[in-house]
């Protein structure tokens, strides 16, 4: 089944549940109750939200995009709605810039050169289908070169040249229920409820 797009509907949500979930193992010693936490791979978002009264117009669009989902079995592209645009410039055409690259921090080029506060913290990008939320200030060079910090880890080296997405980045998500379900009401309003969590293999 290929990934699907959200719908691009006219009313977004008034307020949208966001969290990363950690994958951690905590420890408990019965001796004298030290604990210790060992984290694991595997941290991903989760989201989610009600559209409200929408018309049937944008209520037959998102109804047809959840039943083709098919369940938590589907899998769509989805951006945090709460900030769609980063904070920073963000201005070029970001790439990576070198293969191999693991860890909470990316080595990047084509951006506009010598730019103070080119991503800010709390902005979020994509590349690899992964979503990133940037942790601290970056700055270009005078190459137009910039290291992002960012959470969670990578969870695969990004190519050398790979696009970094900074407008409306994606992850891939599935739905956390295999019920697609809606309420409508008089006079033809409609109110949707949506759960996801990120997929990924």
């Amino acid at each position: 089944m290929s990934i699907l797009t959200f719908p691009a509907i006219s009313r977004l949500p008034e307020a949208v549940d966001w969290s990363l979930m950690s994958n951690t193992q905590t420890f408990i010693s019965p001796l004298n109750k030290t604990v210790q936490t060992v984290e694991m791979p595997g941290a991903r978002w989760r989201f989610n939200f009600t559209i409200e009264l929408m018309d049937e117009v944008d209520a037959a669009l998102y109804q047809a995009f959840l039943v083709r989902l098919r369940g938590s079995a589907g899998r769509f592209y989805m951006w945090n709605l709460g900030r769609p645009t980063p904070r920073g410039a963000a201005t070029g055409a970001p790439v990576v810039a070198g293969a191999s690259q693991t860890g909470t921090s990316l080595f990047t080029g084509g951006w506009t050169a010598s730019t103070a506060g080119i991503m800010l913290a709390g902005d979020y990008f994509s590349v690899n289908d992964e979503l990133k939320i940037v942790v601290q200030d970056a700055a270009s060079d005078s190459s137009g070169n910039a290291t992002l910090v960012f959470e969670p880890p990578l969870r695969r080296s990004p190519d050398d040249a790979a696009a970094v997405t900074t407008l409306m980045p994606t992850a891939v998500f599935r739905m956390e229920a295999d019920e697609a379900a809606w309420t409508t009401r008089a006079p033809i309003l409609t109110d949707i409820t949506l759960s996801a969590v990120e997929a990924f293999a």
